[in-house]
């Protein structure tokens, strides 16, 4: 594959310091460890719980949500009942046996590089996309460039790429610290690939086409008693100053003049 043009021009300009091609056709990406890679057996991460509150927010029946990395399958297992369909990739097969274990409806799971460029494992188009880690682990420029060629082949009209603060700056130990993005870094890799970016709070950042639209009035209350019934489990585990900020945060949330 040839690096197009403009990719090479964001290099020059904003990404010097990143190989243009690491001419690795085989495992792009692949730069560290199964040990840190492998999330199968480990408690989900809070960016990737951040999310998982950010889709929840919307009424997601008959949505179609791809979990670019399924770690866990704790995604899987929180929204499976409610959604047309979650399909998750992984490169790594002790998340697959987790995920095969759960026998979870409405949850596919397939072995996929984000970077590879072979993309017809995954099938269709998608309402959501969540990748909690888009350039983290990433090799080059070519590479990054192949990424948004999948998402754009893989979002649905009208669809949300949806990551987070968290994941877009951390890089693990032996990739260059510049594979940390920022808003700005972001915005300008969104551009050439054809996305806005849309910050949906203080972490969620969203990628498409066009504003994302708001969530429905229904869906908004339907998750707000989703949360009221998971709030004694909370407060038994946490103590009594969750119930303070919880209902304080209600009270703010309610009150017109704020």
């Amino acid at each position: 594959m040839t690096v197009p043009e403009p990719w090479r021009e964001l290099q020059r300009t904003r990404f010097a310091e990143l190989p243009l091609d690491c001419g690795d056709s085989l495992s792009p990406g692949v730069i560290y460890s199964p040990e840190l890679r492998d999330w199968s057996d480990k408690a989900t991460t809070s960016d990737q719980a951040r999310m998982e509150r950010y889709i929840d927010r919307y009424d997601l029946r008959g949505a179609r949500i791809l979990h670019v990395g399924i770690g866990n399958s704790g995604l899987a297992k929180r929204f499976h009942a409610r959604v047309g369909e979650i399909v998750g990739t992984t490169i790594d097969e002790p998340e697959m046996q987790v995920a095969r274990a759960l026998s979870l409806p409405n949850y596919s799971f397939v072995t996929h590089n984000k970077y590879s460029g072979q993309n017809d494992a995954v099938t269709g188009a998608f309402d959501f996309i969540l990748d909690n880690n888009p350039t983290s682990p990433c090799c080059c420029i070519r590479h990054l460039a192949v990424l948004f060629e999948f998402y754009a082949e893989k979002l649905a009209d009208g669809g949300q790429i949806v990551t987070d603060r968290q994941g877009l700056e951390w890089v693990p130990h032996g990739n260059p610290a510049r594979w940390g993005f920022d808003l700005d870094d972001l915005r300008a890799v969104g551009a050439v690939g054809g996305f806005s970016v849309f910050p949906m709070t203080n972490s969620i950042y969203v990628l498409a086409r066009s504003a994302p639209p708001p969530p429905g009035a229904r869906s908004i209350w339907a998750n707000r008693l989703r949360r009221t019934a998971l709030l004694p489990g909370k407060i038994v585990r946490n103590g009594p100053r969750t119930l303070a900020r919880r209902v304080r945060s209600w009270a703010t949330r309610s009150d017109p003049k704020r």
